[in-house]
């Protein structure tokens, strides 16, 4: 099978990466910006790259990567759709819950194989996880609590394209990891939220830029003066189905904290928890019997989950992957939009209670 990505930032390493461990082979690469697209061609050895996304739609191409800013992912998914290419698409699928549902219902129509790059889920410890909840072992969920935390937006941090609200939408935290952790908990659980409430926090809406750095006002750097309106942090209630109490803490601003995702699943039996940090241990007790620490001594880490993401969905396309196979499909990702534009509503309402409409088949 043949690949293209259309994107060559991060997000486009980290796909190249994947692809080339899988045997894939990446056969054209388009941004744009050219010079970049020639830097990321000659790198991975890729043959065609241009700056337009029409070379993706040969005929040898089986599956295109997007790996663009959110504001671009749904004419370019309406595009390959047309031109029956599968989809992996970098999260959020939309900044707009209503495109997001729209998206997955083509998707659905048009038979292809469309996946979203929720790669936590393919951590061993997250997939162990899983197989405990679903055996039913611990019995109800009662609670779903824990967060995200990250450093890389602490002042001093560079003005990229996230503070652009064109190119990255309204929000920051809840978007870009506050995603992952939404459909974490919808993943382990099956469980839908369906109302939130939600607190943001903007600690430096007045910023000072230098040399593509932002610094805070107060430390009398001097530069040009920028407003930041999307928030650096988020705390959310969530009421999920069932009756089932959920609350998440995000944070893109906390230093030390180089990828803490934690979540905690509390049952009527038993309680389990996870942290990313420490990928390849699972947690689990019941009343009075201590904790009981689960090693994955073989496990695996961040690249490890985005190859078999692909894999599988590579192995889905090819009709060899089992019944169960977990990739995140589009209508969990508009699911989980829906949960982020619920939060936005809530944050700019004074945290009051936004009911989170449903989408479609997930």
């Amino acid at each position: 099978m043949k690949a293209a990505i259309i994107g060559c930032g991060f997000s486009g390493q980290v796909h190249a990466a994947a692809l080339r461990a899988c045997g894939v082979e990446i056969a054209v690469a388009v941004s744009v910006d050219e010079q970049a697209v020639r830097r990321f061609a000659e790198q991975w050895n890729i043959p065609v790259f241009g700056t337009s996304q029409e070379l993706a739609f040969a005929d040898e191409i089986d599956v295109v990567h997007i790996c663009t800013p959110p504001n671009t992912h749904g004419q370019i998914v309406r595009d390959m759709l047309s031109h029956k290419k599968h989809v992996l698409c970098e999260k959020p699928l939309s900044l707009d819950e209503k495109e997001a549902a729209e998206l997955a219902d083509l998707a659905d129509a048009s038979g292809l194989v469309c996946a979203l790059t929720f790669n936590v889920r393919y951590h061993m410890a997250c997939a162990r996880a899983k197989e405990i909840l679903d055996s039913g072992e611990l019995g109800r969920v009662l609670m779903i609590h824990g967060n995200y935390m990250q450093e890389f937006h602490a002042l001093p941090a560079p003005m990229d394209w996230r503070y652009n609200e064109t190119l990255a939408g309204t929000m920051r935290a809840v978007s870009e990891i506050g995603s992952h952790w939404l459909d974490l908990a919808s993943y382990l659980t099956g469980l839908r939220a369906e109302a939130v409430s939600a607190t943001f926090g903007c600690f430096h809406p007045q910023r000072v830029l230098k040399d593509g750095m932002m610094y805070p006002v107060h430390q009398g750097v001097e530069g040009t003066p920028v407003a930041v309106h999307t928030e650096d942090a988020a705390a959310v209630t969530i009421r999920y189905e069932n009756g089932v109490l959920g609350n998440v803490l995000l944070s893109e601003v906390s230093p030390g904290r180089g990828n803490r995702l934690t979540i905690e699943i509390t049952c009527e039996n038993g309680n389990l928890w996870w942290n990313e940090e420490d990928n390849n241990l699972l947690h689990t007790a019941r009343k009075g019997q201590g904790v009981h620490t689960e090693v994955f001594a073989f496990g695996n880490g961040f690249s490890d989950t985005f190859q078999a993401l692909v894999r599988e969905m590579y192995e889905v396309i090819q009709g060899k992957a089992s019944a169960k196979s977990t990739y995140p499909t589009f209508a969990q990702g508009a699911q989980t939009a829906a949960v982020c534009r619920a939060v936005y509503d809530s944050a700019k309402n004074d945290s009051r209670w936004t009911w989170v409409e449903r989408q479609g088949k997930a």
